[in-house]
């Protein structure tokens, strides 16, 4: 059947003109006032009528059954999509053009205005032929050699028909003969999956047996799967093992050590996740971006090897109906070593990849629209129940951030710092270049350009030598400004800017000099040499500065970066606040979401003051 939306507009029977409302259309501009006569032109615009008891209309077949819809669906296995719908459309039109003609022999009250009739004849896909007329005897020459090519013409038919019946016979068993073979071996492919997957369990089943009777296997991911809503989503609740559950290690590990970069799926389940990933990629992905898709793609797997531990059968997808085993999964999360906002990022990805399967669904998947549904909303009320943990963990994790910050002597004597031995290090660079000089070198730089303007370490690292020669082209007396289009925000903030004096730009200008004299100086980075990505231990070199100036204490960019965004807050007004925020690619509205909740005592001082002088004004008010 043709399937409209509520929106889409519907071609009239009549004149084949789109229409939202096409009731209206028929009775305004068609006068079709016979209620019978409209019912059966907008079903036949809809695509809905009833064709079940019609005979199958394909060449060779002889079906005359009660329901020809499934007959066409599961049979006629030979027709590609676009036959299928040439199919169903002349058999709309048959059947409805007979109920009209039905209809017009009962001479209704109300006049119809369709004239269509029963017209069989010309139909190229008949597979009966149309009865032929009675034969009528004639000694006429001229008649009995027509006779004779009739019959020779009929019997070629029989001949072509029989011929057509049996090589689509042929065809529809050798396609189902493919299917069933391709379903045999996805089968194959899921038990070995299977095998592995239990494997790759024994370990730390054997190590938990090893350990004591403490570590027993949870019933979270062991459980018969049984599809329940009725259970609240709160994932407050204890499981009923306090040990973790099967698939924990699945999160053990860092990096590329991380165990869930070994999962592996049947090959149809494999080749979704490749799609997911390219459509996650775009067209043009960078090197992190690559990376992020990586790991979003394992988080994925190990969601489904969790949900499918048990299941004997993978690429129907059935197994994501159990919403037990969904909050079993969440609360295994948040029980593990990992923090509540990690947890919360983990189970965004779930949704968003739900939301892909929902709108692209998989070949092969049995999951239909209600179930989706089901998911996608177990999901999100779980997210709305963690939400309250993970603002409260981002308070508390900004307070501690605004409790160690580096204080405003400790910015000065890194500018200081950097514009005594950042020349020095240049001297040292040109004479006897060594890994650990280029690398204190490369701390000094960012840590001058962070205690100046707080960006992001992606803005130094995908910074090129072309950004920066472009720059000294553009440059003037009054110094240079380099403009970098690969970094976290520009999509948000477009290229972050960044000035430079003069001399600090000389600084730049001799460190590509002294670069093009070393080898294997292949980089397009300026803070990087061999290879040809950019380099990734920018934070390690801001530590070695910052221990090289004297300074105490852990220091990252994001520090630095807060201690911007924080003078910005309480120093600057409106206009300039928001221009310094902007040149350092930094959203304020994110921002003050947590700065507003986190006052300093002198602010939560000047509030309990305004508070206190509000009140006593009031009974004076009312005394005047």
């Amino acid at each position: 059947m043709l399937r409209h939306t509520k929106m889409m507009a519907i071609g009239c029977p009549i004149c084949n003109s789109p229409y939202r409302a096409l009731s209206k259309h028929l009775l305004r501009n068609h006068s079709v006032r016979n209620l019978v006569e409209r019912r059966i032109l907008l079903l036949l615009a809809k695509g809905r009528i009833n064709i079940r008891l019609h005979p199958c209309i394909i060449a060779g077949c002889e079906y005359n059954g009660t329901r020809l819809d499934r007959h066409l669906y599961r049979n006629h296995v030979e027709l590609s999509r676009q036959e299928l719908h040439v199919v169903l459309t002349k058999l709309n039109m048959k059947v409805a053009t007979k109920k009209l003609h039905e209809l017009s022999l009962t001479n209704p009250t109300v006049a119809m205005i369709t004239s269509w009739d029963v017209d069989t004849v010309g139909d190229d896909v008949l597979s009966q032929p149309p009865p032929l007329s009675p034969v009528i005897t004639c000694d006429n020459p001229d008649c009995k050699e027509w006779r004779m090519d009739a019959n020779r013409m009929k019997a070629q038919r029989d001949i072509y028909a029989a011929e057509v019946k049996s090589l689509r016979c042929m065809l529809q068993q050798r396609i189902k003969r493919n299917r069933k073979r391709m379903n045999q071996r996805a089968e194959d492919q899921e038990r070995v999956f299977l095998r592995k997957l239990s494997r790759t369990e024994s370990t730390p089943k054997r190590l938990s047996k090893s350990k004591g009777p403490s570590c027993r296997k949870s019933p979270i991911a062991s459980h018969t799967p049984v599809s329940s809503s009725s259970e609240p989503a709160s994932i407050d609740t204890e499981a009923s093992s306090s040990s973790p559950p099967i698939h924990s290690p699945w999160f053990s590990g860092r990096g590329r050590g991380n165990r869930m970069r070994d999962i592996t799926f049947p090959r149809i389940m494999e080749k979704y996740l490749q799609g997911y990933r390219d459509h996650y990629e775009g067209i043009d992905p960078t090197v992190r971006l690559q990376e992020n898709a990586v790991s979003k793609i394992s988080r994925v797997k190990s969601f489904l090897s969790f949900m499918a531990h048990g299941f004997n059968r993978l690429s129907d997808w059935l197994f994501l109906r159990d919403l037990k085993r969904i909050r079993g999964w969440s609360r295994s999360l948040i029980k593990s070593s990992l923090q509540v906002t990690t947890s919360d990022f983990y189970i965004k990805n779930i949704s968003h990849f739900l939301k892909y399967m929902n709108e692209t669904p998989c070949k092969g998947s049995r999951l239909n629209q209600n179930d989706m549904i089901l998911i996608t909303r177990e999901v999100a009320a779980i997210l709305k129940s963690m939400r309250k943990k993970v603002f409260i963990h981002q308070m508390q994790v900004k307070r501690d951030k605004m409790e160690g910050l580096p204080s405003h002597k400790d910015i000065m004597a890194c500018l200081t710092a950097a514009k005594t031995c950042i020349p020095q290090l240049l001297d040292v660079m040109t004479s006897n270049p060594t890994h650990a000089t280029r690398s204190l070198l490369y701390g000094y730089m960012t840590l001058n350009w962070s205690c100046i303007y707080g960006h992001r370490p992606g803005v130094y690292s995908n910074m090129t030598n072309t950004e920066v020669l472009k720059a000294e082209i553009t440059g003037t007396a009054f110094g240079h400004l380099i403009h970098v289009s690969n970094h976290k925000t520009a999509n948000a903030f477009g290229e972050a800017q960044m000035y430079l004096t003069i001399e600090e730009f000389g600084w730049m200008k001799r460190w590509l000099e002294i670069k093009g004299t070393l080898t294997g100086t292949n980089n397009r980075y300026f803070l990087c040499i061999a290879g040809k990505n950019p380099s990734r231990n920018l934070a390690t070199f801001l530590r070695l500065a910052w221990a090289d100036v004297g300074l105490k204490g852990p220091i990252n960019f994001t520090d630095l970066r807060t201690v911007h965004a924080d003078n910005a807050k309480r120093f600057q007004d409106i206009s300039n606040r928001q221009r310094v925020s902007d040149f350092m690619c930094h959203n304020t509205a994110t921002a003050y979401k947590c700065y507003a909740k986190n006052p300093s005592l002198k602010e939560a001082a000047d509030i309990r003051i305004s508070s206190q002088s509000h009140c006593k004004q009031r009974p004076q008010q009312h005394q005047g």
